[in-house]
C-alpha cells in the first residue's frame, strides 16, 4: 500500500500542472502553492517513510462542503474550493455514496474529495474496510445486528430483461386463482352470506378421488413384456390388439368379440349334439325291461341281471379331440455334396477362429512351436549355437512326445471289437426295425450243380435272407426276402458272378444230349416289397413232382410265386 500511495503521490503534481495549464479559471494559483507547501511539509515530517498525503475523509469533506466552509484539517488553506463549478455534483455523489453505505478510511480518502472533476479515470483508489462484518444469528436462525434487532434480508427475485417475460411475471403476480366449490354453498347450513363469498366466482380445487387399479392390469403388462422378449414386437402388438378387442367387447356386450372387421367371418358348422337318451346304453343289458322304472323302489341288487356283471372292463371308443391336428414338423433341408463340404469348411474355420481368440485372451495355452532338426536354425536362430547337444536332445524328446500323443489319440479313437462289429453290420445290412421287406423271385433252368447250389444257399444265409430254393427236374425257383442292401448283393451273385452255362457243362459227362438241351441261365422274374416276410429261414427243397414243388411255396402262403415263374417267358424281359 505504501508503494501504491508513493506512486500516486508522484502523479499528483503532474495532474495539477495539466489542469492549471488547460483551465486557469478552475483552480487559482493560491491553491497550487498551498498544495505544494502541504506536500513538502508532510514529506519532511515523515522522514524515512515514503511521502503520504494528508487528505481529509469523505465525511469531513461532505460536511464542510454542505455548510459552505472549508474543511477543518488539511484544507484550511484552500479558500477557492467553494467556488469550484462542479461542487454541487460532488455533493450529490457523496450523499448518494453515504446512503448506499460505502465506508471510506478517513486517513486515505479518495482524491475526488479534494479535486472534483480533475482526477483521470485510470487512477484507482484502494478501499480499506474499517471492520470485518460479523454474522450474528438468534435462536431462531434469523440474522440480527449488534443491538439485537432482526435484519430484514430481501430475497433475490428473478429479474427478467425481456419485455414478454416481465409482462408475464406481472400477470402471474396479480392473478388470483379462486377455488371452486364442490357443492352449492346455499345447501350448506353453516354457509354465511355476510362473508361476501360469491358462489359463482369463487373457485375451489376439487378434491382428488381414489383411482383404483383394474383387476389384471399388472399381470397383462407382465405378459406383454414376456411375449415381447420371446417373440418380438410383432407378436406383442398382435396380443395387444386382441386384448383391446376383448375389452371393447366387455364394454359393449352386444358386439361379438370373435368378429373380425377387416374381413368376412368364416362360419364354422358346429356338430349337432345328440339328445340325451331315456336310458344309457351301458345300463340296458343290466335292466330286465330296459327302463329305470324297475329300480326306483325296493332293493336294486335283486332287480338287476347280476349274471351280466363280469370281471372284464369295457373300454369306451376313443373320440378324436375337436381341435385341429398339429402341423407336421419342418423337414430337414437336403444338401448336395458340394454344399455339405462348404458347410464343413465354414464350421472348421469358425472353430479355428474361436481357438485363436481364446489364445489371444489368455484362456488357453498357445501351442508350442514344432521345432525339428530340419528347421532348427530357422526357428531358433542364434540360440541353436549356444548349446547344440542339449538343444538337439530337447528337440528329439519333443518330437517323440508329439508322436506318442498322436498314437494315444488314435488308440482312444479306436473302436472296440463290439463297436467295430456293430459298425460293420450297420454297413452291410439294413436296420432290422424297418417295415419294408424286399422280395426277389429267380427262375433257373438247371440247379443240379453242387458248387452252384452251395453258393446259392450260403450267400443267402450270410446276407441274412429268408426264403427257399425249390429244385425240380425241368424248372428251379429261388425266392429270397430281406433288406434292400442284402437283396442287391444277392442279385449281383445270381445274375453276374455265377456262370450258369459253364456250371452245367462241367457236370455233364456225356456230350450226346448237349445240343438238345437249352442253355442254362438265371432270370429275375419279379422283385418288389411286401408287408412282412413269409419265411423264417432259407432252405433248399428237392421235389420229384411239380405239385410237391408248388406245395412248398403254398405252405408259406406264396404259391403264386410258382405260378408266376412257370408262366414267365423270355419275351416278357
Amino acid at each position: 500500500m505504501q508503494k501504491e500511495l508513493s506512486e500516486k503521490l508522484k502523479k499528483i503534481p503532474l495532474l495539477s500542472k495539466g489542469a492549471s495549464s488547460s483551465s486557469d479559471n478552475r483552480a487559482p494559483p493560491l491553491v497550487k502553492e498551498e498544495l505544494k507547501v502541504q506536500s513538502s511539509g508532510t514529506g519532511a515530517v515523515q522522514g524515512v517513510n515514503p511521502p503520504m498525503p494528508t487528505i481529509t475523509s469523505a465525511g469531513t469533506m461532505s460536511s464542510s462542503l454542505a455548510t459552505g466552509k472549508p474543511p477543518a484539517s488539511g484544507m484550511e488553506s484552500l479558500p477557492g474550493l467553494a467556488s469550484i463549478p462542479n461542487i454541487e455534483a460532488v455533493k450529490r455523489a457523496q450523499e448518494l455514496a453515504a446512503k448506499m453505505g460505502f465506508r471510506q478510511d478517513p486517513e486515505f480518502a479518495p482524491l475526488i474529495n479534494l479535486f472534483p472533476g480533475q482526477v483521470p479515470a485510470e487512477v484507482s483508489v484502494p478501499q480499506k474496510p474499517t471492520k470485518v462484518p460479523v454474522l450474528r444469528i438468534d435462536a431462531l436462525g434469523r440474522e440480527i445486528d449488534e443491538h439485537g434487532n432482526v435484519v430484514n434480508v430481501t430475497k433475490p427475485s428473478n429479474l427478467s430483461t425481456l419485455k414478454v417475460n416481465i409482462n408475464k411475471q406481472k400477470k402471474d403476480a396479480f392473478q388470483i386463482l379462486k377455488p371452486e366449490l364442490e357443492v352449492d354453498p346455499e345447501s350448506n347450513p353453516h354457509f354465511d352470506q355476510r362473508m361476501g363469498i360469491n358462489k359463482n366466482k369463487l373457485l375451489r380445487p376439487k378434491r382428488m378421488s381414489f383411482q383404483f387399479v383394474e383387476e389384471g392390469k399388472w399381470s397383462k403388462e407382465a405378459e406383454m413384456m414376456k411375449l415381447k422378449s420371446q417373440f418380438g414386437e410383432e407378436r406383442a402388438k398382435d396380443m395387444k390388439a386382441r386384448q383391446a378387442l376383448h375389452a371393447k367387447a366387455k364394454a359393449a356386450p352386444d358386439i361379438n368379440p370373435n368378429l373380425i372387421e377387416v374381413s368376412e367371418r368364416v362360419i364354422i358348422k358346429e356338430k349337432v349334439k345328440e339328445p340325451i337318451p331315456e336310458i344309457e346304453w351301458w345300463d340296458v343289458p343290466l335292466l330286465p325291461s330296459g327302463a329305470y322304472s324297475d329300480i326306483e323302489d325296493g332293493d336294486i341288487i335283486d332287480k338287476l341281471k347280476m349274471e351280466k356283471i363280469t370281471i372284464y372292463v369295457e373300454h369306451p371308443r376313443p373320440i378324436e379331440p375337436p381341435a385341429e391336428p398339429a402341423p407336421p414338423p419342418p423337414q430337414p433341408l437336403k444338401l448336395t455334396k458340394k454344399e455339405q463340404k462348404k458347410l464343413r469348411t465354414q464350421r472348421r474355420l469358425a472353430r479355428e477362429k474361436d481357438r485363436q481368440e481364446m489364445i489371444r485372451q489368455g484362456l488357453i495355452e498357445p501351442p508350442k512351436p514344432k521345432v525339428k532338426m530340419s528347421n532348427l536354425m530357422k526357428v531358433l536362430g542364434s540360440e541353436a549355437t549356444q548349446d547344440p547337444t542339449k538343444l538337439e536332445k530337447e528337440i528329439r524328446s519333443a518330437a517323440a512326445e508329439r508322436e506318442q500323443a498322436h498314437i494315444d489319440r488314435n488308440i482312444a479313437r479306436k473302436l472296440t471289437p463290439a463297436e467295430r462289429r456293430e459298425k460293420k453290420e450297420k454297413k452291410l445290412f439294413d436296420d432290422p426295425n424297418t417295415v419294408e421287406t424286399m422280395v426277389s423271385v429267380y427262375k433257373i433252368n438247371d440247379l443240379s450243380h453242387k458248387k452252384t447250389r452251395f453258393k446259392v444257399d450260403v450267400n443267402a444265409q450270410e446276407n441274412r435272407l429268408t426264403g427257399c430254393a425249390v429244385i425240380f427236374e425241368g424248372i428251379n425257383v429261388v425266392v429270397v426276402e430281406g433288406g434292400s442292401k442284402s437283396i442287391k448283393r444277392y442279385g449281383k451273385l445270381m445274375l453276374r458272378r455265377i456262370n450258369w452255362a459253364e456250371a452245367v457243362e462241367d457236370e455233364e459227362e456225356d456230350g450226346d444230349g448237349n445240343e438238345e438241351k437249352p442253355v442254362n441261365k438265371c432270370i429275375l422274374v419279379w422283385q418288389g416289397s411286401v408287408a412282412k416276410p413269409s419265411f423264417n429261414k432259407f432252405s433248399v427243397h428237392e421235389c420229384v413232382t411239380e405239385a410237391a414243388a408248388r406245395k412248398v411255396l403254398a405252405d408259406a402262403g406264396v404259391g403264386h410265386y410258382w405260378d408266376l415263374a412257370i408262366n414267365f417267358s423270355d419275351d416278357q424281359m
